[in-house]
Parts: structure tokens; C-alpha cells; sequence
């Protein structure tokens, strides 16, 4: 079943008299349980197409639908639940508060959905130990390291049991090591939760963990394939 479903999407920029074709007639279809790499140098669309797949920025044209329904012309309020319900976000810097605990950064999309403080506390937790970090909740973001942040901003993703998760550039603040680790817990996620993962990544290796890479280059998928780990 697609989870995800393109069909035509533009994106156009209007810089004073100048349009900007970000994305040119984009048309994919992504089946839940996928793990994708989003690639392609600067300027190439990715990150655009990735902020219309969140429901951060809307097509000029064409349309998106995801899990069926047809979201490019949902009205902000609309856009803003589907965000909270359906869709992860993990980031390149965490964005954690730092004046809170581990816990409390998991619990905040839990805040618009009327569960109690120990509701709340407990799927926290689970999130939590989920990626690893049990016997952490009470750190703050400066008292863990930057993949401990990362697996806390995992665990946010997590806690409202969204069925997508999108992740841009995760491993981008992270050495070689912690890349790795990181990359291994996103492949465990997708494997055994069958949540659908697409990392938008400059790093050929990165993507190798995935198992399908699609390329952009100029607004358009200039490749589509799968990807075979050694």
C-alpha cells in the first residue's frame, strides 16, 4: 500500500521577475515500510520536496497524497494535525530544548493530544528506551552527547506512533562512528516497527543503510534504484 504518492508536483520560487523551478513534475510512489535516501547536490530539489512530503510547504502544482488523501490543498490547521499525527521530524541539529530533560523533549508532541502528565510520561519513556536511552530521561540535551541528542530527537519522532518518519541530513552533526550507530537504529526502526523512513543525505554511505536511493538533480528524479548492502 503507498503510504505516499506524487503525482506532477511543481514547486516554483518567484524571485521578482525571476521563477524559480525548484521541482519539475515529480511523480513517486513510496509503499509504507519503505526505507529511502533522498540524494542530489544543492539547488538539485530535495530538501523542497522533502518540506512538501512534511507538509511544511505546499506544490504550486499537482498533487500529494498521503495514505490516500490528498493533502496540498489542506488548510493550515488541517496541515498542522497531519504533521503532529502522521509525520517524525528528525533534524540535523536534534532541536531539543535545552532547558529541559530528556523526557520532557519527547513528551512535546504529546502536549496537543489531551493525555495526562503520567500518560504522557510513560509513552515518553518507552520512546526512550526504544532507541537505547532508558535510565536517561532525567538528562538534559548538554549532559548527553551529540548521538544520545539524536536518539532523543528519535524518540520524539517516535512517540505519537507516526507511520513516516523524515529525517534531514541526521548524521550531518555526528563522527563516523555515531553516524553509524545512529543509521543502524533508523534500519532496526524500519525493520521492526515497519515505520516508512526517507533520510534526505549528501553522504553516499549514509545512504547505503537505506534500501532505495533517489537522486535529484535540477527539479527532477534523475534516478530511482534500489540498494544492495554488502
Amino acid at each position: 500500500m503507498a503510504i505516499i504518492e506524487t503525482q506532477d508536483i511543481t514547486k516554483v520560487y518567484q524571485l521578482g521577475e525571476i521563477a524559480l523551478n525548484a521541482l519539475n513534475h515529480v511523480s513517486l510512489t513510496i509503499e509504507k515500510g519503505e526505507f529511502i535516501s533522498i540524494m542530489g547536490p544543492s539547488g538539485s530539489g530535495k530538501s523542497t520536496f522533502m518540506n512538501i512530503l512534511g507538509c511544511l510547504d505546499r506544490p504550486t502544482g499537482g498533487r500529494y497524497l498521503l495514505e490516500g488523501v490528498d493533502v496540498a490543498h489542506m488548510s493550515r490547521d488541517e496541515l498542522a494535525a497531519i504533521r503532529n499525527k502522521k509525520i517524525g521530524f528528525v533534524f540535523q541539529g536534534f532541536n531539543l530544548l535545552p532547558r529541559t530533560s530528556a523526557l520532557e523533549n519527547v513528551e512535546l508532541p504529546l502536549l496537543y493530544d489531551g493525555l495526562n502528565a503520567k500518560e504522557r510520561a510513560e509513552r515518553a519513556a518507552a520512546a526512550l528506551a526504544t532507541v537505547g536511552l532508558a535510565g536517561r530521561e532525567n538528562h538534559h540535551p548538554n549532559q548527553l552527547s551529540g548521538g544520545q541528542q539524536q536518539r532523543v530527537a528519535i524518540a520524539r519522532a517516535l512517540v505519537n506512533d507516526a507511520p513516516l518518519i523524515l529525517a534531514d541530513e541526521p548524521t550531518g552533526n555526528l563522527d563516523t562512528k555515531t553516524s553509524s550507530e545512529i543509521m543502524e537504529l533508523f534500519a532496526r526502526l524500519n525493520r521492526e516497527a515497519d515505520i516508512t523512513i526517507i533520510i534526505v543525505t549528501h553522504e553516499k554511505e549514509i545512504s547505503e543503510f537505506s534500501r532505495r536511493r533517489i537522486c535529484f538533480r535540477d527539479g527532477v528524479v534523475v534516478s530511482d534504484e534500489s540498494v544492495v548492502r554488502a
